[in-house]
């Protein structure tokens, strides 16, 4: 795996290896009448209105039919189209009317069928409904949710390992729920749970393939081993990035995910197969701040909370950037120490409080005309350091606010993760690939230096490497460049088509803004609004980060302009008048803030003669 620094060069544009002579990406189409790229052979999806299929035929002047619905082809020979769909086993019919006669392709796909109402008889329960789906772990104040498909009007209930019956109710036809507390000191082994429903005289049971256990006794306590994630919920939202070494009270499980108490009223979580379960005498995690301080550096400030054991933390940016809140998770607050470091500027002032049982807040204040660029979280040993980036020092005008800066450009996808593809087989790595180098070209021009996570259109990154690298390669600006697709069962023409541009962190939304600002000049598409996005590449942290989605792959008209050289040129001018945007108004932020300060000097120095003055007018008088 290689990675360049590219080099301040106007020749130094190239469009890789997969890009032909005259610049386009297209591969060399087989020699076939009809090629569908999507859906693929097989594919299954759940019933919608309709599905699109794209792909493109030998012939552009022949008619071609899907289905016996007449299909507009471009002139290149793509296509495509949005047809209705029906449950069960799918076939597009495609017809190609040539000269010599008519062909004709089939794609099959599999469409599966919503939930049906069973019957009234006989009485059934639908096994697969039971919950729970995946064996669960509970502990006292955990609801158990009962729920079952079954025929409708009956009696239903549910109950586990010989406990009472809980009664469900017929929330709609045929579907019955309840919920039922898990009491302190409740018990039970492993079990899976019954039901039965009653009409009559006429009675089914059912019994659920997950199993439940019940456990009132001490939580077990695991050891984070890798980086891991803790999210919202089963499946949820990215919470916080727990760093190995961390200890967490374990406080349930559903499948292959425990739920871990931060405090008393705040739950994550994690994957089993990030932790290690410790022996189960393991003390409880409970960690104390010690004393806090703060040091300079070449680009900002560091703070050091002392800490008795690693815990997890969230940070939060907080309005205007001119603060953040740093939360410690079973945590009590002991801090009878800060000392701030004499030379650092940009930290105001740290004030710590015992938030709530088990969360200690300590919020960062920062210097006002400084602006937040970015922050990193490490631990070293147990001391949690927090990296607060402030803006660079722009380069003054009239040269470009770009000068000097290191623009990290991400072309997104791989050779074995390529993206999305278009109906004459462009794939989306090899677009955005082209994207990037182009605007790489653009970037140093006018002074930046740009850095392209993917040095060759056939390199493979992973995903997680590129923030990684942004952060090595000490990046002022992060862009990811992607170009988009449609899932199963969405609309090409339900709404105009165009860019996007997303961004995560509240100190990356300006560039963000001003980003889509530019796309919204230039690109001669639809913009779809600017967005939160809760992807990987955007919740880069370390610098102002975001990822624009810049056209459709799919979609036959955009799939031709991407191999055009011309319009990715407009695209990679975009982002460069998107970024040099942001820059300008962070520019001129410091000119006001330098103004000020000489003003403010020129008033100090001023007073100072007057005083002078009015003693010798004085002493003369006497």
């Amino acid at each position: 795996m290689s990675h360049i620094l590219l080099p301040v060069l106007a020749a130094f544009v190239s469009f890789g290896q997969a890009a032909a002579a005259d610049g386009s990406l297209y591969p060399q189409r087989p020699n076939a009448p009809i090629i569908v790229i999507s859906p693929p052979e097989g594919a299954v999806m759940p019933l919608a209105e309709g599905e699109f299929i794209l792909g493109s035929v030998s012939d552009p002047s022949a008619p071609l039919r899907i289905n016996a619905a007449t299909v507009t082809v471009r002139s290149n020979g793509a296509f495509l189209a949005w047809l209705p769909i029906s449950i069960g086993s799918f076939t597009f019919q495609c017809q190609l009317d040539l000269k010599n006669g008519t062909t004709s392709f089939a794609r099959h796909i599999f469409v599966t069928a919503p939930a049906a109402v069973l019957p009234a008889k006989p009485l059934a329960i639908e096994t697969d409904s039971l919950w729970p789906k995946s064996d669960t772990e509970l502990r006292p104040g955990d609801w158990m949710a009962f729920q079952i498909r079954a025929s409708p009007g009956g009696r239903a209930q549910c109950r586990l390992s010989q406990r009472d019956w809980q009664d469900l109710r017929e929330a709609g036809p045929g579907l019955y729920e309840a919920m039922q507390a898990v009491g302190s000191g409740d018990s039970a082994a492993p079990a899976a749970v019954e039901c039965r429903l009653r009409s009559g005289w006429s009675s089914v049971r059912a019994f659920s393939r997950a199993r439940v256990s019940l456990s009132s006794g001490p939580p077990p306590v695991a050891v984070v081993k890798n980086n891991a994630t803790l999210h919202s919920g089963p499946g949820g939202g990215y919470m916080a990035f727990p760093w190995p070494g961390t200890r967490l009270a374990l406080a349930g499980r559903v499948g292959g995910e425990y739920k871990v108490s931060l405090s008393p009223t705040l739950e994550g979580w994690i994957d089993a197969k990030d932790v290690e379960l410790l022996p189960p005498d393991a003390p409880l995690p409970r960690a104390v701040t010690g004393s806090m301080r703060t040091s300079a550096t070449d680009h900002g400030a560091q703070v050091h909370i002392g800490l008795t054991e690693r815990v997890a933390y969230t940070v939060d940016e907080e309005g205007g950037l001119n603060a953040l809140t740093l939360r410690l998770y079973n945590c009590i607050g002991h801090t009878n120490w800060i000392v701030y470091d004499a030379k650092d500027h940009f930290v105001q002032e740290l004030r710590w409080k015992q938030e709530a049982s088990g969360v200690v807040a300590v919020t960062i204040r920062l210097d006002p005309a400084r602006t937040l660029w970015g922050w990193q979280a490490s631990y070293e040993g147990t001391t949690l350091r927090l990296d607060l980036r402030r803006a660079p020092d722009l380069a003054p005008a009239p040269a470009s606010p770009l000068k000097g800066l290191r623009v990290v450009l991400d072309p997104g996808h791989m050779p074995s993760a390529p993206g999305a593809t278009g109906p004459l087989g462009t794939r989306e790595m090899d677009a955005n690939y082209a994207i990037a180098t182009a605007a790489a070209g653009l970037f140093a021009r006018r002074g930046a230096h740009p850095v392209l996570t993917r040095a060759s259109g056939n390199d493979e990154v992973g995903l997680a490497e590129r923030p990684r690298l942004a952060t090595e390669r000490k990046g002022d600006i992060f862009v990811s460049i992607h170009n988009n697709a449609l899932g199963d069962g969405d609309n090409p023409f339900s709404r105009p088509r165009g860019f996007e541009v997303f961004y995560y962190h509240p100190h990356s939304l300006a560039l963000a803004r001003q980003m889509y600002a530019a796309y919204s000049k230039r690109v001669p598409l639809p913009g779809e609004d600017l967005r939160f996005g809760n992807l990987l590449v955007a919740r880069l942290s370390a610098m102002p980060a975001i990822l624009v989605e810049s056209a459709y792959m799919i979609i036959p008209e955009q799939e031709e302009k991407l191999n055009e050289p011309a319009f990715r040129g407009i695209l990679a001018e975009s982002l460069v008048a998107g970024v040099e945007s942001f820059l300008e108004a962070e520019r001129a932020k410091q000119q006001a803030g330098r103004s000020a300060g000489r003003a403010a000097a020129g008033t100090a120095s001023n007073k100072a003669p007057a005083h002078a003055a009015r003693k010798v007018r004085i002493k003369k008088k006497s």
